[in-house]
C-alpha cells in the first residue's frame, strides 16, 4: 500500500469528518451569497448577517444529523437483498430527519435573532414544513448517495475481497484462504493474517500491510480460522496471537495490543482473560 493510501486509512475518520464539514460550509456560503445577490437584484435591503444565519443554521442541523443517518443506514442498508426491508424505515426516517432539522435550524435562528435585538418567525408550520420537507428529502437522498459512492470508492482503493473457498469441502478449516479481489484470486496463508477488523457489513483482513475488505461477519470467518491462533480482543477486532508484540493497559481497565508490525488493536476488558489464556496455552 502506498504512503498516500496508508496515510488516508490511518486518518480516515478525520478525513470523513472534514469532508462533511467542508461540504456543508461551502454549501451554506454559496447559498447565503446567492440570497444576498437576489435581494440586491430586487433592490431590497437586508442585513448581511441574516442570509448567513439562515444557511449556516440549516447546515449545522444537517451536520449534527449526518452521524445518525450513517448509523441508521448501517442498521437498514440499502443493498439489493435488503432494499425492500429497508425502504420503509428510510422513508420514515426522512420525516424524522426533516422535523429534527427544522427544530435545530429554527432554534438557532431564534436565539441569534434575540441576541441581535430582533425576532424570528418561522411562518405557518403546515406550509413551511412541507416546503422544508421537500428540500430535506433531497438532502437525505444526497447524504445516502454520498455514503454509498464513498464506500464504493474506498473499497475500490482497498480492493473488495470475498472468500472463494476454505478447506477442501468448503466447511473444514484450512491453513489457506482463497480470496477473490477485484477479479483476481489470491491464496492467503492463515498464519500471515495479522489482525481482522469489523467495519459495518465488512471485515478488513490485514496481511503484511495489505487490506482485504471481506463482506460477511466475524463469527462466520472464525469458522475458517484455527482457534488456537486467533482470538477476539474486542467485539470488532481479532488478532493472530503470533503477530502480537506486546500489550499495554489503560486507566479504564481496557488496553491496546501493539502488533509486531506496529499496528495497534483495541483490547476490551471483556476479552482480556480469554486472550491471556490463549497466549499462555
Amino acid at each position: 500500500m502506498s504512503h498516500v493510501k496508508q496515510t488516508f486509512f490511518t486518518y480516515q475518520r478525520y478525513f470523513e469528518v472534514g469532508f462533511w464539514i467542508i461540504v456543508q460550509f461551502l454549501h451554506a456560503l454559496v447559498n447565503a451569497y446567492s440570497t444576498l445577490h437576489e435581494y440586491a437584484k430586487r433592490d431590497e435591503v437586508i442585513d448581511t448577517w441574516q442570509p448567513y444565519l439562515w444557511e449556516f443554521s440549516s447546515q449545522v442541523g444537517i451536520l449534527l444529523l449526518i452521524p445518525i443517518i450513517i448509523r441508521f443506514n448501517q442498521i437498514f442498508p440499502l443493498y439489493p437483498k435488503t432494499f425492500r426491508k429497508s425502504l420503509l424505515p428510510h422513508i420514515g426516517a426522512t420525516f424524522a430527519f426533516s422535523i429534527i432539522h427544522i427544530g435545530i435550524m429554527v432554534g438557532i435562528r431564534k436565539l441569534v435573532y434575540i441576541y441581535m435585538g430582533d425576532s424570528y418567525e418561522f411562518g405557518q408550520w403546515q406550509s413551511e414544513f412541507f416546503y422544508e420537507y421537500r428540500k430535506d428529502v433531497l438532502t437525505y437522498l444526497g447524504i445516502i448517495a454520498t455514503i454509498y459512492i464513498y464506500r464504493f470508492i474506498v473499497l475500490r482503493i482497498k480492493g473488495e475481497a470475498s472468500v472463494v473457498a476454505a478447506g477442501e469441502d468448503g466447511n473444514q478449516r484450512s491453513d489457506r484462504l482463497l480470496i477473490k479481489k477485484l477479479g483476481k484470486e489470491f491464496v492467503i496463508k492463515v498464519e500471515d493474517i495479522e489482525w481482522i477488523e469489523a467495519a459495518g457489513n465488512y471485515m478488513n483482513i490485514h496481511v503484511s500491510g495489505s487490506i482485504y475488505p471481506l463482506r460477511g461477519t466475524m463469527s462466520k470467518l472464525v469458522e475458517s480460522l484455527p482457534p488456537e491462533h486467533f482470538v477476539r480482543t474486542h467485539r470488532s477486532f481479532m488478532v493472530n496471537i503470533d503477530a502480537i508484540g506486546h500489550i499495554e493497559s489503560t486507566d479504564s481497565a481496557d488496553g491496546k495490543i501493539i502488533l509486531k508490525s506496529g499496528d495497534v488493536v483495541k483490547l476490551s476488558r471483556r476479552y482480556k482473560e480469554n486472550l491471556q489464556s490463549k497466549v499462555m496455552a
